[in-house]
């Protein structure tokens, strides 16, 4: 449990005259004693009302039994009253002008429910620093000091540790962020958990995209009451282990007493070491501007991980955009992360077009190709005209595309406008699986989505993603991820099994590090404010977990003998030169659409480098060619094919 940040003024005048009227009551106890008589039992709390006092905050916060808290109080009290530090003094027979300190044997004595391991290094008093003790002369007679910070807060003075200037300051109050759904979004994420670790992506990583990312952190803070308190991590380059352990704790402290969150950046100034070293070593909720693999996390305590993306600063409608293009610009703003420069020159290329429709398409066009970023040089763009028309499946495996793309179109209506999104920081994304032989359509109906959607199709290869070398997987996916987020385009994975396999126990470290690649894959899909569509050719061979985490499974059939006529069918444009086809006979070929498709391709050229039309016989001499590929042997008469 935090401390409440209930600063005010009224609060602290009556926490001034608790802590005066209880150092009042030991200053009463400690004369009786040197007087030999028994001093009286503290008295007891009004509770009246919610009211606590800074002492009983601080014992709360950091678990300190009553005698431990007494303890404390006192130390204070002889710092700041004049009559308790006499009556100690004279209780200790001190020389005048010699300081007074607390010595451990008098508090066993003076203070109820007495316990000897209240020193112990273990205990909250040593392993926060609540006191400084001098046990040079041993235990028995060792002296107590508050420490300074302390002190302040038990008083109701607000000031950050002098020991952390240069590492860490309270941040001032933030101004309303210009990304307030996101930084609600996050609060909401944290509120219900006790110590949350969130990793907040920032897309813009220049100064002034760190400057709004770390504003943005703190007003996620200030949502659930709480400050912010930053930490320079470029101070730890020279911080030894040994000290980095105890930096965390005053950090750790601090941030308690302040009732502040942790914020901290991961940058190039920084020494990655030293940082991860600092986070394994916090307690307090934090915020992390920038990455962490799965490895680094890995190296830390557990703790509840949330993800976030801040994209670089959006461009908005202004009075540029003509009435008409207004609601698709709005859309077009939502989907496309860009600056508000990319939407001046999108007008430029718009301006004077007289058809309103040709005018929305060349917009949404515009900016759908400058959100693209790097996403180019990651993975490969697949351009397609295809629409529902072209795919030839069962009613209810349409029925799912179409159901499919509905939720890619109305995302942002449910999540955001709805509230549906609302505090969440993973399930936003849209999962598909898509099963089947090869050539049933799977990528076909991946094209048909995302060109209506009016989206942007990237395929990734695993292969070329997965690496032998450790984090190095990890690295590739967040590079394609991060890239992705500009844009929402639809990401098609192709063989999934490759990675999502059923796995055996762990054996070894490379098994270990195989699961760890396949958790921050799942983690990104589940995060992506797009749709991610994996495809396997065997969902037998799938984990079980892993498809209770996709949203949508979709089986391709194969096309059986009346869906390969309607393929074949389709084939051929109207200008191609077609002769005569028997495309019922062709039917009975066993072979799904995408070999379909080789075949009349193939025929084409056929007839083409002949200079004659397009017969049946170039068809079937097409058809052995593909089986014979296939390493399967041609049908023949026995099916109705006859060459």
């Amino acid at each position: 449990m935090l401390l409440h940040d209930a600063e005010g003024a009224a609060w602290s005048q009556r926490n001034q005259r608790w802590l005066t009227q209880r150092l009042a009551h030991w200053c009463a106890v400690i004369e009786e004693r040197a007087d030999g008589a028994d001093g009286a039992e503290p008295p007891d709390d009004d509770n009246d009302d919610d009211f606590q006092p800074a002492a009983w905050r601080v014992r709360d916060l950091f678990g300190l039994s009553a005698f431990e808290a007494e303890l404390l109080l006192l130390a204070a009290g002889i710092e700041i009253d004049m009559r308790l530090r006499e009556a100690v003094a004279k209780a200790l027979a001190l020389r005048p002008n010699e300081p007074v300190r607390l010595p451990l044997s008098r508090a066993l004595a003076w203070l109820p429910e007495a316990h000897w391991d209240a020193l112990s290094p273990a205990r909250p008093l040593r392993h926060w620093s609540l006191l400084q003790v001098d046990i040079e002369g041993g235990l028995a007679q060792a002296l107590l000091r508050i420490d300074e910070r302390v002190l302040h807060h038990l008083t109701g003075v607000t000031a950050c540790d002098e020991r952390l200037l240069g590492v860490a300051q309270l941040e001032p109050a933030p101004q309303p962020s210009a990304d307030m759904a996101l930084a609600e979004r996050i609060a909401a994420a944290m509120a219900p958990l006790r110590t949350p670790l969130v990793l907040l992506a920032n897309e813009a990583n220049d100064a002034a995209g760190r400057r709004h990312a770390r504003a943005l952190a703190a007003t996620a803070f200030a949502q659930i009451g709480m400050l912010s308190l930053w930490v320079e991590t470029a101070s730890l380059v020279h911080v030894d282990a040994r000290d980095l352990v105890l930096l965390a704790r005053r950090i750790d402290r601090e941030a308690a007493l302040s009732h502040a969150g942790v914020l901290l950046a991961l940058d190039s100034e920084a020494d990655a070491a030293a940082v991860l070293r600092l986070l394994a070593q916090l307690r307090s909720p934090l915020i992390v501007l920038g990455a962490l693999s799965p490895l680094q996390l890995a190296s830390l305590p557990a703790r509840r991980v949330l993800r976030f993306s801040l994209p670089p600063p959006q461009a908005g409608l202004h009075g540029r955009v003509p009435p008409a293009l207004q609601p698709l610009a709005q859309r077009a703003l939502q989907q496309f992360h860009v600056e508000p420069a990319v939407l001046d020159q999108a007008l430029d290329t718009v301006a004077g077009m007289a058809d309103p429709t040709e005018a929305e398409q060349a917009l949404w066009a515009a900016l759908r190709e400058a959100a693209r970023g790097g996403l180019d040089a990651l993975a490969q763009r697949i351009t397609s005209q295809a629409s529902h028309a072209d795919l030839v499946l069962p009613p209810f495996v349409a029925a799912q595309l179409r159901e499919i793309g509905s939720q890619l179109r109305h995302r942002q209506q449910v999540y955001g406008d709805w509230g549906f999104g609302d505090g969440q920081a993973r399930g936003l994304g849209i999962a598909a699986l898509f099963a089947g032989e090869s050539g049933t359509g799977k990528t076909l109906a991946a094209e048909v989505i995302a060109h209506e959607a009016g989206l942007d199709l990237y395929r990734i290869d695993l292969a070329c993603v997965v690496s032998k070398y450790i984090g190095e997987t990890e690295k590739n996916l967040a590079r394609l991820f991060d890239a992705a987020e500009h844009s929402g385009a639809v990401l098609l994975f192709d063989e999934a099994d490759a990675l999502f396999g059923k796995r055996s126990e762990v054996k070894d470290s490379h098994d270990r590090y195989a699961n760890i690649e396949v958790a921050y894959l799942l983690q990104r899909i589940e995060s992506y404010r797009g749709l991610v569509i994996l495809t396997t050719n065997f969902k037998s061979a799938l984990d079980r977990a892993f498809l209770r985490r996709i949203r949508f499974v979709v089986q391709f059939p194969f096309p059986d003998e009346a869906a390969r006529e309607q393929i074949w069918r389709r084939q051929f444009p109207p200008r191609a030169p077609l002769g005569a086809v028997d495309f019922a006979a062709l039917a009975k070929l066993p072979l799904a659409g995408g070999h379909i498709r080789s075949m009349a391709l193939n025929a084409a050229f056929r007839a083409a480098g002949r200079g004659a039309a397009i017969a049946h016989d170039s068809l079937i001499e097409s058809a052995r060619a593909e089986f014979a590929k296939l390493e399967r042997p041609f049908p023949e008469s026995r099916h109705g094919v006859q060459s």
